[in-house]
């Protein structure tokens, strides 16, 4: 009988939308673990050029990510015990090209593709996603600073100091509602593969009002509360279930006031303790949840990482979970080869030439990430098998 049910419970699982309740994210009624990777290329990517013919764009070298490289990326999440990605250019795609929005309120539908896949890819994984709406950076995928010169204040993210403009984004009626804009664009698209708007679809199950935002300074955590609370009420408004990440880079007190937000985060670069659990302890007091967003799993200069990772694990009342900086796997369909980013904190699964040092650390994040929701395993890493020109359909495996 299990047998012939466990699809249904399955597909269940996958329409039911995660919550909130106080400190805690919960699923069909019981607690869910957002434990996972940052996988920031999954919509455009800057690492690899693609065929000749296909689209690029050379200034930033921009390209599609293939739809295997995407799927290996899930397939290789859940051999890790995973459950949920961040991605960037799964909500940021501004300023070029290949981007979803190329120039102010213009857009370019065929960005899309790679992103439906992705979506799709982790609903067919039983993945859940959390996409930042913009960047603090003036990176190949645009943010903030895209927004800004849209509207004639010719500032770029390398300016130093920023100017006072730079706080334009937040408090200009006509480039917040640019970005509101563009927002709704996004998150009423209806994709192909599932039939869903983005909106509707519970794989989902936030949106983060940006990546590491500040205002003009390095640490100032100088994010409008009104301008939080405008963001999260749009993502609210599109998407009555979906959950609001505040996207302030650290942990601002003052928008505890902002009842709309679900979700505070931080990022660790190096890893450090004691304000992880300075900033658990505080989002804890304000009665929401906790996510280390992202965190440098090879950094050196800190704590240790099995250290940081079991304070998540003691802490997981509040604490939902943590997301390493960052997955990258193979150019599929070239299988020979692994792609790799320049930032030093490139994950590797299963890369033959990784240092023992390197799969220990590996092995600590999955070991971590199955003891988060009740499950040990050993120190083994199974293999994940390259997908070459194969595509996974729609009985692709019943993934929980």
């Amino acid at each position: 009988m299990e047998t012939f049910l466990e699809p249904n419970n399955v597909v269940l699982r996958r329409n039911s939308y995660v919550y909130r309740e106080g400190t805690t994210l919960k699923l069909q009624g019981q607690p869910w673990t957002a434990s996972g990777a940052n996988v920031y290329w999954l919509g455009l990517d800057e690492n690899v050029v693609p065929p000749a013919g296909s689209p690029y764009y050379a200034p930033l070298q921009a390209s599609y990510p293939t739809h295997g490289r995407i799927t290996e990326a899930m397939a290789t999440l859940v051999t890790m015990g995973a459950r949920t990605i961040r991605s960037q250019t799964l909500g940021v795609s501004v300023g070029n090209p290949l981007s979803l929005m190329p120039s102010l309120g213009v857009y370019n539908e065929q960005a899309f593709d790679s992103m439906d896949w992705a979506v799709f890819q982790a609903r067919q994984h039983g993945l859940r996603i959390i996409p930042p709406l913009v960047d603090d950076y003036d990176y190949y995928h645009g943010g903030k600073f895209t927004f800004l010169r849209w509207r004639g204040y010719n500032i770029t993210g390398s300016d130093r100091p920023l100017p006072a403009d730079t706080m334009k984004f937040y408090t200009d009626p006509t480039i917040v509602q640019d970005f509101k804009s563009y927002i709704e664009h996004l998150m009423t698209h209806l994709n192909p593969y599932t039939g869903l708007t983005y909106a509707e679809d519970p794989t989902i199950i936030a949106y983060e009002t940006g990546n590491e935002l500040k205002g003009i300074t390095w640490g100032d955590q100088d994010v409008p509360n009104e301008w939080t609370r405008e963001i999260c009420q749009l993502i609210k408004k599109l998407g009555p279930k979906k959950l609001c990440v505040d996207g302030t880079y650290g942990i601002n007190s003052t928008h505890f006031a902002v009842s709309e937000v679900d979700i505070f985060s931080n990022h660790y670069y190096p890893l450090n303790i004691t304000l992880l659990k300075s900033d658990i302890d505080s989002v804890e007091k304000s009665d929401r949840v906790y996510i280390a967003g992202e965190l440098g799993w090879s950094d050196t200069r800190g704590d240790s990482l099995a250290g940081f990772l079991d304070v998540i694990l003691q802490k997981q009342k509040v604490a939902a979970g943590s997301m390493f900086w960052s997955l990258f796997g193979r150019n599929v369909p070239d299988c020979s080869k692994f792609v790799d980013h320049s930032d030093g904190f490139t994950l590797h699964y299963n890369n033959p030439n990784n240092s023992a040092a390197t799969d220990g650390l590996i092995s600590t994040i999955r070991q971590h990430y199955f003891a988060m929701q009740n499950i040990t395993v050993d120190s083994y890493l199974p293999s994940v098998p390259c997908p070459r020109n194969y595509i996974p359909g729609y009985d692709a495996s019943y993934y929980l």
